[in-house]
């Protein structure tokens, strides 16, 4: 690619000759010059990936080098050691990111080695002196360390591996001290322009999942926490489906809708999937959603984002704008949120298949349709996708619901004619397609 741009400069600048010499005029010029536009320069992603991959592994050996040797060195030697091979690879990775297109990959899995090499650091000269600390904080002062060079360079690896050192601080916060750190989404937050601006699905999906596995983690530690972590990652889930249906508005931002739409959808049927367990439903819906302000920041903020996003989502679909990645079944993903909500405060709640069946409906019903849409759109994985969650779904009530054996046979038979009727239905609107294309072509 970059070949290519050189020869394309040497055009730009041959045809500036020709004007300049009169062999053609200026508008004849800029016409020629329309036509070979610049390329924008692709990375090659497998050696960003290998260098990056390589990166870390040499990173972690050198630590390991370094434990081994550790006691027999003394201080200056250590600390030398420590800020020696940290200065050199930012230096050479440096240099390399910014002397040409070619070897920017590399300067930048050097400058991610840089980064590895700083974590280490921390726990090094906390050795070093002896310094007690807590010890997620160094997760935190390391994220900020490639929270700042992501966006000196700005890199999305480095990006990434922030987004992940926050995640862990979050969880080392809540699964070791039971201790909430709700600023993690202030820097998490400031790590999403980057990726609109490099234009990087990869990092918005690890920031989007680092978000959520800290939501998880944070609420574990309020009292009463099963209905806030249920409540709190459904919504998130939902919010993140609604941001993904509106990002279909914009031709600029249209590609990141499909990141947030199967994040949102993956991990709201994940969650209705978990409640239609009679057992673990009932322990989750048993405690009524609490309002104490440090409870009520976690489940009402992003349950408030979410009503009020698919609210923007309902508007767009009376006028009939989403169409790529809507399903008219979505539209239970805020009346769930909803009814959990009120559910929880009701002064009179039951635990059995009244309320658990309504999960189960619910489930069953985004099956029927994600197989029926892909059938009529023509998507071989939709209907992949919906047959297997249907048989999931079948073989978890199984176990919990169908207890004699001539309903749980006749139960499987229906499933089993319903997924191979389905595979006649998709051929037929595969071949319908395939004929409208050739009457399309033929025109």
């Amino acid at each position: 690619m970059a070949c290519q741009n050189e020869k394309i400069r040497w055009l730009h600048n041959q045809i500036q000759d020709w004007v300049r010499l009169g062999i053609i005029d200026t508008a004849c010029g800029e016409s020629i010059g329309k036509l070979y536009p610049p390329q924008k320069s692709s990375r090659s992603w497998a050696l960003l990936i290998f260098s990056g991959l390589g990166a870390v592994i040499i990173g972690l050996g050198v630590i390991l080098l370094f434990a081994y040797n550790w006691d027999k060195m003394d201080k200056f030697a250590k600390l030398a050691t420590v800020f020696g091979s940290l200065i050199l690879a930012y230096l050479a990775g440096v240099s390399l990111f910014t002397l040409t297109e070619r070897f920017r990959g590399i300067g930048e899995s050097l400058c991610l080695l840089g980064t590895m090499l700083f974590g280490a650091g921390i726990w090094l000269v906390a050795q070093i002196y002896h310094i007690e600390e807590h010890f997620p904080n160094a997760f935190l002062f390391w994220g900020l360390g490639a929270f700042l060079m992501a966006w000196a360079m700005p890199s999305v690896i480095q990006a990434a591996l922030a987004a992940v050192l926050f995640g862990l601080f979050a969880i080392m916060e809540g699964s070791e001290f039971r201790t909430a750190v709700p600023y993690v989404f202030l820097f998490l937050l400031l790590l999403l322009p980057l990726a609109y601006k490099k234009q990087s699905w990869f990092l918005l999906s690890v920031i989007l999942l680092s978000a959520a596995c800290s939501i998880l983690f944070m609420t574990i530690t309020l009292q009463h926490s099963e209905m806030i972590v249920f409540h709190s990652l459904l919504s998130i889930f939902i919010f993140y489906t609604a941001v993904g249906l509106l990002h279909q508005k914009s031709d600029e931002f249209e590609k990141f809708s499909a990141v947030y739409c199967f994040i949102g959808i993956a991990g709201y049927l994940l969650m209705l999937f978990i409640l239609s367990f009679d057992d673990i439903s009932r322990e989750i819906l048993e405690h009524p959603l609490p309002l104490k302000i440090d409870a009520v920041f976690y489940w009402l903020t992003p349950f408030a984002l979410s009503i009020v996003l698919w609210l923007g989502v309902i508007r767009e679909i009376f006028k009939k704008t989403l169409v790529k990645y809507y399903s008219h079944d979505l539209l239970l993903m805020p009346v769930l949120l909803i009814f959990l909500c009120s559910y929880s405060f009701s002064i009179t709640r039951c635990f059995d298949w009244p309320v658990i069946g309504v999960f189960n409906l619910l489930f069953l019903v985004h099956c029927l349709m994600m197989m029926a849409k892909g059938c009529i759109d023509v998507k071989l994985n939709q209907v992949i996708v919906g047959s297997l969650l249907l048989a999931a779904l079948v073989v978890a009530r199984f176990f919990d619901f169908f207890e004699s054996l001539a309903v749980r046979g006749t139960v499987f038979v229906i499933v089993g004619v319903l997924i191979f009727s389905q595979g006649f239905f998709y051929i037929k609107s595969k071949k319908k397609k395939a004929l409208r294309e050739n009457k399309c072509e033929s025109c």
